[in-house]
């Protein structure tokens, strides 16, 4: 029994081109870098908003328990630490954190803005506007070049439930 012979189509063959390859290459890193670029700032602007909500209740933190709107605005600046740039005083090796530890109370307890500037200040704190609010809240919001954030917080008045007259 012979079999019927069965022409099978021939397979095409696509010639590359020289330097496709490297073309390819090229686009494929854009576009891997281009995406990479995107994720780097969304995350920066993630953690940029998380510190500014936690600046806020810091803030507001201090606000309930008496402090007035320069403290209140001290406590979202060192808060902000973290995020806040390039430390413009004391000038010297920006990667002395026990000196920066040690200057933090020191920067808390200084009575107005002038001495407080002379003692620690960082570079983003200039674009920060905090706004302590008249109650329990709190507003920090910050504005550069790429993006505006801005965190809030509010604090319930409950210190009447855990403190005491002390005999007044």
């Amino acid at each position: 029994m012979s079999h019927p012979r069965v022409n099978k189509p021939r397979a095409t063959t696509v010639k590359a081109v020289p330097g496709q390859a490297m073309i390819e290459t090229v686009l494929a890193v854009v576009i891997v870098t281009f995406l990479f670029l995107v994720l780097f700032r969304l995350s920066q602007m993630l953690t940029g908003k998380i510190m500014l909500e936690h600046a806020a209740m810091r803030s507001a933190r201090a606000r309930t328990v008496g402090f007035n709107d320069f403290m209140c605005k001290k406590a979202a600046r060192v808060a902000m630490i973290p995020v806040a740039g390039k430390r413009l005083w004391p000038e010297g090796d920006e990667f002395d954190y026990s000196m920066e530890l040690a200057r933090i109370p020191i920067y808390m307890g200084t009575p107005n803005g002038a001495v407080a500037n002379g003692v620690l200040e960082y570079e983003a704190w200039h674009s920060l506007k905090i706004e302590p609010g008249g109650g329990y809240n709190s507003r920090v919001s910050l504005k550069n070049e790429w993006f505006d954030l801005e965190g809030e917080a509010t604090i319930e008045k409950n210190y009447q439930l855990y403190l005491t007259d002390q005999g007044r």
